[in-house]
């Protein structure tokens, strides 16, 4: 069997190892990922750790330097310390966000409280006062807020990361004395530091990691890409091209493995259900299309609303007595095959060909719409191409009502078909149909939109098999019904 290659963007193999790629690198990713975050948590809660152990050594620090009234060393203590490292900063505020200790404020409201002057006031003060930078209000609020907590946020500054924590100094009752009682923060304690170094350090370490990472997703990639396309995708492109070549009609290849696996058996099974459709391919050709999908469905047979479309040729047996038999079948074949075209454009069902007769079935609530169309469309396009059908034309009779679909036949030889009184209507009204004309039945018209489609009628004929006459439209075209009258020499 010859084959004409094809360019695909991207074959079988590729996607498999395209797949194991992608799980790989998703999976050490993932791990990857969690190695990072869990990193950055511990660097974020040692560096945290350290601060808040840190402010409560100072916390500590202030409560031994001022229950002494030693104000002024506690002062020199927090500049020394904060003098220790460039990268490192320490500050006290008021509750207020001000500076501590950069102007006479405690001083005064001290030595107001114990009635007496404790603390001399300091002339060499700075004559402005420091306060917090407006961009940390929200958390410094957040430090002072009742209940009082710690806070801790982390920031960037002309590429260095930096991390603070806001630590609140309670106002005790041994504090009270000197500072009163109606506060219950009498300050805060602001300690920064430089992370940079630490945030770096660990960028680095999860940058060698993740290409520690990649590399071994690669390696891991190529080996387990090579060991299935020696094992699996092979044999699976060769099942693969055959199963295209079948999907396109062609059902004289196989798949040449020979295998004591799963891979082998499924290359057999594959085989033998080639050559079991090619011995059923053309059988397809002679079985609707409601057939077909009563077997995949496993439909049991039901009382359903159908609307059913019989066409039927005009002058046909004169027609094959003049003519032989390729022009007879070039002709019927090309009215089979337009109609069919039609049927199946307004979404109907063949359900069989008799000769130069065709039985359509239409489901669902627009069903008599879109048979009414499909007849109009039929009998336009029979008129179009008159000269290529040697000027044939078509009766059209069309029915709606209940009845019985489901499987008819032998276990040898079945059809998936519609039975019922309608079936016969829709026959009868293709019968009484002249070359050209439309037939249907009143529950046809009755199933139609309103002014949809224009009708003559309606008229009373007698149907063979029937004792009553019935009620008939002569289908026109489309908007309303025209006229009503007899049924005489028209139909």
């Amino acid at each position: 069997m010859t084959r004409t290659a094809t360019r695909r963007p991207l074959g079988l193999a590729g996607r498999i190892n395209l797949v194991v790629v992608s799980t790989l690198f998703i999976g050490l990713g993932l791990v990857g990922y969690l190695y990072a975050t869990s990193l950055s948590s511990a660097r974020e809660g040692l560096v945290d750790s350290n601060l808040q152990r840190e402010s409560d050594i100072l916390y500590l620090s202030i409560e031994n330097f001022m229950l002494p009234g030693d104000a002024p060393v506690a002062a020199r203590f927090f500049d020394e310390v904060a003098g220790l490292s460039a990268g490192y900063s320490l500050r006290l505020y008021r509750r207020n966000g001000a500076m501590a200790f950069s102007d006479n404020m405690t001083i005064d409201a001290v030595n107001a409280a114990i009635r007496k002057t404790r603390f001399e006031r300091r002339n060499e003060l700075a004559k402005t006062v420091l306060s917090v930078d407006i961009s940390d209000r929200l958390q410094f609020d957040k430090a002072t807020a009742i209940p009082p907590e710690s806070v801790f946020f982390s920031w960037k500054d002309s590429g260095r990361s930096y991390k603070r924590v806001y630590r609140p100094l309670l106002n005790l009752p041994k504090c009270a004395g000197c500072h009163g009682s109606d506060h219950t923060i009498r300050g805060v304690i602001d300690i920064r530091a430089d992370v940079t170094n630490e945030v770096r350090s660990e960028a680095l370490t999860v940058a060698v990691s993740a290409s520690g990472f990649a590399l071994m997703a690669l390696a891991l990639a190529a080996i387990i890409g090579r060991i299935l396309r020696a094992v699996v995708v092979g044999p699976v492109i060769a099942i693969g091209r055959l199963c295209l070549d079948v999907s396109g009609g062609d059902f004289t290849g196989r798949v040449d493995v020979k295998r004591d696996d799963e891979i082998g058996g499924l290359a057999a099974t594959v085989n033998d259900m080639v050559h079991g459709l090619r011995e059923r391919y053309e059988l397809t050709k002679y079985v609707s299309a409601g057939t077909i999908t009563s077997l995949a469905s496993s439909q049991e047979p039901r009382r359903v609303e159908r609307t059913l479309l019989f066409t039927d040729v005009r002058g046909f047996t004169a027609y094959t007595e003049r003519n032989g038999v390729e022009a007879i079948l070039a002709v019927l074949n090309g009215l089979l095959e337009k109609q069919a075209e039609i049927i199946a454009a307004h979404g109907g069902d063949i359900d069989k060909f008799v000769g130069d007769e065709v039985v359509a079935v239409f489901s669902g609530d627009d069903a008599p719409a879109r048979a009414c169309d499909a007849a109009l469309d039929i009998r336009v396009a029979v008129a179009a191409n008159a000269a290529a059908y040697d000027s044939l034309a078509v009766g059209i009779g069309i029915a709606t009502g209940h009845v019985i679909q489901g499987m008819v036949g032998s276990h040898r030889r079945a059809d998936f078909t519609v039975l019922g009184d309608v079936v016969n209507v829709a026959s009868r009204l293709c019968s009484k149909a002249k070359a050209g004309q439309i037939l249907v039945c009143d529950c046809t018209k009755d199933g139609l939109g309103a002014g949809s489609h224009t009708m003559a009628g309606p008229y009373r004929v007698t149907l063979k098999g029937k004792a009553e006459p019935q009620i008939v439209y002569l289908l026109q075209g489309k908007k309303n019904v025209i006229k009503v009258g007899e049924l005489h020499d028209e139909a």
